[in-house]
């Protein structure tokens, strides 16, 4: 199972690598403005996005274990019967349990409409679906899930960005079964860009359990590089460990791991 593993972070690298040089080959000056646009998780923008998280340490279990993620992100424009511009997140997972197996996560959808747009950013409010297609019960949770979600983005800052994305789930199946499951999660993204089109920045995922009251607070650091050619592309590390997490929370068990990520947009329309 570690072999199946390695091959499949191998064979992402390779295609992480591949892609990079392709686009490279017909790269443009990138712009702060640019960067600022690409790595804003509330800009209107087609993308597909691909993500590799490598988890060395698990807390209470051996062995590795990873997390691949395959994002799309619709936009779509303001239309007659919802004024509002908005965005929708389709969210795919190929997991493996520290030493167990490899298989399908849960599928996550998610729908923010932009309410609000001003000379500091932006203000947008949605909700989250998540659909239990996880093949096995050690990669996902075995209920269906549905929330609120708001973003609020501060975009006049100069050189730096900030964002704040907020998330419920909470359990609408099996309750009598597996019990309820209403998690919350902030995530705070602060970056600095420069002109040159490296950027650098922190965007960990923050957990509370509504029903116990217990948390789990990761912290990351992410470098990246955006460039421009025939599309946008945005590529980045990220190491991640886990800061605080109260004893006996459930979800979120990883310690220490390591993210690669590598996104395509379409040309993005100036507003």
């Amino acid at each position: 199972m570690e072999v199946k593993v390695r091959k499949i972070s191998a064979l992402f690298v390779l295609l992480f690598l591949s892609w990079s040089v392709m686009a490279q080959e017909t790269e443009e000056k990138t712009s702060v403005e640019l960067s600022q646009q690409v790595i804003n998780p509330a800009t209107l923008a087609w993308q597909l996005q691909l993500e590799e998280f490598g988890i060395f340490k698990t807390n209470n279990a051996d062995g590795f274990a990873q997390n691949f993620r395959l994002r799309g992100i619709i936009p779509l424009e303001k239309g007659k019967l919802l004024p509002f511009p908005q965005l929708i997140r389709v969210i795919a997972f190929l997991n493996t349990a520290p030493g167990g197996p490899t298989g399908l996560g849960d599928i996550t959808i998610n729908q923010f409409f932009i309410l609000a747009k001003e000379s500091w950013g932006q203000f947008g409010a949605g909700w989250n679906l998540q659909i239990p297609t996880a093949t096995s019960p050690e990669l996902g949770s075995p209920q269906w899930e549905l929330g609120p979600a708001f973003t609020v983005t501060f975009t006049n800052l100069g050189n730096w960005q900030m964002y704040w994305i907020w998330q419920n789930f909470f359990s609408i199946s099996h309750n009598s079964e597996y019990g309820n499951r209403n998690v919350t999660a902030l995530q705070p993204n602060i970056f600095y860009t420069w002109s040159n089109g490296i950027y650098a920045g922190m965007e960990p995922l923050w957990q509370l359990d509504y029903e116990t009251g217990k948390v789990a607070i990761p912290l990351n650091l992410r470098l990246g590089y955006v460039w421009a050619g025939k599309l946008k592309y945005n590529a980045y590390i990220e190491p991640e460990f886990m800061a605080y997490r109260s004893e006996g929370f459930p979800y979120n068990q990883n310690d220490f791991g390591i993210r690669l990520g590598f996104r395509w947009y379409l040309p993005i329309k100036s507003n």
